[in-house]
Order: C-alpha cells, then structure tokens, then sequence
C-alpha cells in the first residue's frame, strides 16, 4: 500500500528517496565507468574557432553538419576541411599540416570534447533548431578559442533542470534520463 497525504497524493518522501537511490546509482556508475571525470582530450590539429567562427563567419553547422539534424552534433573529417583548405589559405603552421594530411589522404578525426552519459538522452536538433538554444548556452564561448581546449566543463543536472524550468519545460526524470 502506498503511503499518500493529506490530499491523497503519494508520500512525496517515498518519491524523493526513491530519486535519491536512482541518482547515486547512476553517479556511482558514472564515476566507475569514467563519463563523469574530466578527461584530457588531444586533437589532430589545434583548430581555431575564433578564425573559423568570428573572423570567416561561418556558421556552427559549416563543420558541425549534423547539429540541426541529429542529436550528435557531428564532428567535421578531412572532407569537411577540404572544402576549403585542399590549398592552404593562410601561413599558420596547423593549416599547413592540416593541407599536409588532406592532400596525403590521412584520416582526420577529431576527439569529442564533450561526452553524454550513457543514461541520458540529450538532442542537438530538439535543442538548436525546436527550443532554439544558441550553442553558447551549453558549450560556452568557444567561438572565441584559439585552440582547442583540452578538457571542458562538464554540464550537471542543475543545469540542465535551470534551463527546462527556465524555458518551462519538463524536468521529469523520463524526458531526459533513459
């Protein structure tokens, strides 16, 4: 029998320790499993957003093509990057080892900075083009880094339960935690 309140709703500490053992449950998994410490990340190449996104003006999705689309944003490859860099466009020396590997047909792939939970389901598209939640929000102000950073931030639920309660959205555990 569950036990209820005055007004016949259920005993909201029963709910609240039954969160309680869901969220250590998913932590301690989380640290045991790493998706929870920061982790030193390297790149192929020390990419610079703020010549991409600032001073060429390009737009997120010029690399990041799945970002409107999906719910990972995507990562740019070496076709992505040919696109404009098969010749070189400046005299910085990581384009040039950037035109170096395009034009030796080297795999590029870049390393996720950011990592989601195995447990949580997050969406770019539902995200960026549905709420229209500007990157910044969430990722920072990358568009001004110079390099690539080699840890971020990571997001905590307070975050994201701000934003939801911001926005009025749901933060019922079942919108975004599997």
């Amino acid at each position: 029998m569950t036990n209820v309140d005055r007004d016949g709703a259920p005993d909201r500490r029963l709910a609240i320790a039954v969160f309680a053992v869901c969220f250590c449950a998913a932590a301690a998994i989380g640290f045991v499993t790493g998706e929870f410490r920061p982790q030193s990340v390297d790149q192929p190449i020390a990419f610079n957003h703020k010549k991409h996104v600032v001073d060429n003006q390009l737009g997120c999705s010029t690399c990041h093509t799945s970002y409107e689309s999906e719910t990972f944003a995507g990562l740019p490859d070496a076709d992505i990057c040919s696109t404009c860099h098969s010749e070189p466009q400046g005299k910085s020396a990581e384009e040039a080892k950037l035109v170096r590997m395009i034009k030796e047909q080297r795999p590029l792939v870049f390393n996720s900075l950011f990592r989601e939970p195995s447990h949580i389901f997050y969406s770019h598209r539902r995200h960026v083009v549905k709420a229209q939640i500007r990157c910044e929000r969430c990722h920072g102000n990358f568009a001004m880094t110079t390099s690539p950073p080699r840890s971020v931030r990571r997001l905590k639920m307070a975050d994201c339960i701000g934003c939801h309660e911001e926005q009025n959205v749901s933060v019922e555990c079942t919108t975004c935690h599997r």
